[in-house]
């Protein structure tokens, strides 16, 4: 069984990841990976150096419709049997790849087709659309989390040609202790005795702006920390402005686009505010630190963290829950410790890489021989 992925390689988040992980873990006699990918970024050179069978296939323009005829010609080469394509610049070439290539056709849902480019009404009105178009021609879809299932059965797609996939990752890893100073050092942040993370592209849908707001109600009763947002993007400049007009932009640091892993170390806890998400890697990556996550309530999150249990979970605009849940994990490090090693055992039983490329290969199997 032959399988190609098409992405665009212009992501730098959690489909970047999820599509490496998938292709570098998915180890079996009988299924051979090729990845495509039209722009060469991070995603391409990772996936190099991970030795992923990847080919850059260059798309001058988003509607550049030559390099179909392209990837028609690697999948008659490589007898291709199934094609998943992965985001909306996949899909829409996917859509056009079907008419000329015959194979069996899926895409992996990452997101929430309709809010990729909240904030942006002509992206919205254009990208989105088209997207949803495209959608509708594939013959499977793979989504990350339950609720976003529900979502596109909501929307009219065919319930019996939708599977699930949770995110997984490496719970088996070694596990590299940093030290705390040092990582202070390296990124010249400002010192202090705590530290809260948040593992976020700079983009509306994250909702930082309610972080920021929680952030600066806690800074009022207890100044000894320093919030951490690990991402990049369109809002940084305005965050920043934001930051400082609450007061906190000496305890507020913004990293850049960097693994997260230190950042999480450090942090006594790591928080998410998101207006929506699927199941996002990044409170996986928390677990695997034992460091708890305080989330809004939305897409598969809940289907890990259980309020009070293994962490906290919080409506969207709920400031004061927020606030609240922050200032009492920081001031309580034992049960910030207690929540962090409750949400490390479910994680790792639940949402390991095994369980996560067994998912993908069972549903492979199903989409080529039925059953």
């Amino acid at each position: 069984m032959v399988i190609l992925h098409i992405i665009s390689g212009g992501e730098v988040g959690g489909s970047k990841k999820h599509l490496l992980t998938l292709v570098n873990n998915i180890n079996s006699s009988d299924i051979k990976n090729i990845v495509v990918c039209f722009i060469k970024g991070k995603l391409y050179e990772e996936a190099v150096s991970l030795g992923i069978d990847i080919r850059l296939i260059k798309q001058n323009k988003r509607f550049d419709l030559k390099i179909v005829d392209d990837i028609k010609q690697l999948c008659e080469k490589e007898k291709v049997d199934i094609i998943n394509c992965h985001g909306g610049r996949a899909n829409f070439i996917g859509y056009f790849l079907k008419k000329k290539y015959d194979a069996k056709y899926v895409t992996t849902i990452h997101s929430d087709y309709k809010e990729d480019y909240k904030g942006n009404f002509y992206k919205t009105l254009i990208y989105s659309n088209i997207n949803r178009l495209a959608l509708k021609s594939f013959d499977y879809y793979i989504t990350v989390s339950d609720n976003f299932k529900d979502m596109l059965i909501k929307r009219g797609f065919n319930k019996e040609k939708i599977f699930v996939v949770y995110n997984g990752i490496d719970f088996n890893r070694k596990y590299q202790k940093f030290e705390k100073e040092s990582i202070i050092k390296k990124y010249n942040l400002p010192k202090a005795e705590h530290y809260i993370t948040m593992v976020a592209r700079l983009h509306p849908v994250k909702n930082h702006r309610f972080f920021l707001k929680a952030c600066s109600m806690v800074y009022k009763e207890f100044n000894d920390v320093v919030f951490i947002l690990v991402g990049d993007g369109e809002l940084e400049s305005e965050l920043k402005e934001y930051a400082s007009k609450l007061g906190i932009k000496n305890n507020v640091t913004f990293v850049g686009f960097k693994k997260p892993d230190e950042f999480i170390f450090i942090s006594d806890f790591t928080v998410l505010t998101s207006f929506t998400e699927s199941f996002p890697l990044s409170i996986l990556e928390s677990a695997f630190y034992k460091k708890t996550v305080i989330s809004t309530m939305v897409g598969g999150i809940p289907k890990l963290i259980e309020d009070d249990k293994n962490g906290y979970l919080i409506k969207i605009g709920d400031e004061e829950k927020l606030y609240k849940k922050m200032l009492e994990l920081l001031k309580n490090k034992k049960k910030a410790e207690e929540l962090g090693q409750n949400l490390y055992d479910k994680a790792s039983k639940n949402f390991s890489i095994e369980n996560f490329t067994d998912n993908y290969k069972k549903i492979y199997k199903s989409i080529m021989y039925g059953g």
